[in-house]
């Protein structure tokens, strides 16, 4: 079907000739044909560029797009699956069982920082690793990208591999609805990591504004920013940056790299922090301490991202909140 602004064009482009047509079959009225000519004319323009037959302005592009400071949207899926096999299911590179499937390359050394990649069966192996499957387990959820014959083409990318999509049978999987991430979601995130807190701006310019940090023994702290888009929270790719308390600053302090480094990071102070008076030690940082020009200068430096990670509450699923890496609208 065409959009509404074609099938608002034929529309008045056919009564337009009708009108035009009577005029001259019935009078000899030239200037008024040209008249209706252009009334009509503005009249397209001005549909197509937004307008409405009620006077309202129409926003162009996808509403989710045009109401969120970082200017991006729902992802492009169609829904998503539960895998129900008892057994774990292969994910395969194209729509077929003879394909190749997905594996884990791991570094073959005695270290919790040891390398580990996901890739397809028909790579070769490196030297020093080695080689696991990499199924779809039960009840993992899977986002869906479009189907082939017995097959669903479901998003696959996460922080081990580039690789974006991948395929499962039909037959090993189920639907699954999502729910919307509410206050008391947000509150239990909690479990996910050692330590996480989210701040929601709800006025102002930044409306919608999502300010996450998370803080873990093993990874470090990180700061993200994103939307929170009707229930869904999407962080772009790139606006993920690790961050350190600095007992030695007495404010937020901006630290840009040295070339090969993290892409960007800041310091902060005890003040910004959540301070554990038992143990003398930061259990993180606060974003609710972010002032609106530091808000402002981390906006400044925000870079356009590919891949949006969105979080996404899923019923009756280990820990609930689950990230999707997808292409937003």
């Amino acid at each position: 079907m065409g959009s509404p602004c074609n099938i608002y064009v034929a529309r008045v482009l056919f009564t337009y000739c009708m009108i035009f047509y009577l005029i001259n079959t019935f009078t000899n009225m030239k200037k008024i044909s040209i008249f209706v000519m252009v009334m009509f004319a503005s009249l397209i323009m001005w549909n197509c560029k937004g307008g409405t037959s009620d006077g309202s302005d129409q926003a162009e592009g996808d509403s989710a797009v045009a109401e969120n400071p970082l200017h991006i949207g729902m992802p492009v899926m169609e829904k998503f699956v539960r895998v129900t096999s008892e057994e774990n299911t292969k994910m395969y590179k194209s729509p077929s069982v003879d394909s190749p499937w997905r594996v884990t390359w791991v570094e073959d050394i005695e270290s919790d920082m040891a390398d580990i990649v996901e890739k397809w069966s028909d790579e070769k192996l490196p030297s020093g690793y080695f080689c696991d499957d990499s199924p779809a387990y039960s009840g993992d959820v899977l986002a869906v990208l479009g189907e082939e014959g017995d097959f669903y083409k479901v998003g696959i990318r996460n922080d081990r591999t580039d690789m974006e999509f991948g395929y499962v049978k039909k037959a090993d999987v189920e639907d699954v609805k999502p729910e919307k991430v509410t206050d008391d979601v947000l509150n239990e995130m909690i479990d996910m990591f050692d330590w996480v807190k989210v701040r929601i701006i709800e006025k102002g310019k930044y409306k919608g504004l999502a300010l996450r940090s998370t803080f873990d023994e093993l990874m470090g702290e990180h700061f993200d920013v994103g939307v929170m888009l009707d229930g869904v929270l999407a962080f772009p790719e790139n606006n993920s940056f690790f961050i350190e308390y600095d007992p030695n600053v007495q404010e937020l302090t901006f630290v840009k790299p040295e070339p090969g480094e993290f892409p960007y990071y800041f310091k902060y102070p005890k003040s910004m922090s959540i301070w554990n008076d038992e143990f003398n030690y930061s259990n993180g940082f606060n974003p609710d301490m972010l002032s609106d020009e530091q808000i402002e200068k981390i906006m400044g430096d925000l870079e356009k991202s590919e891949f949006v990670k969105y979080d996404f509450v899923i019923p009756n699923t280990e820990g609930g909140l689950m990230t999707f890496w997808l292409r937003s609208k």
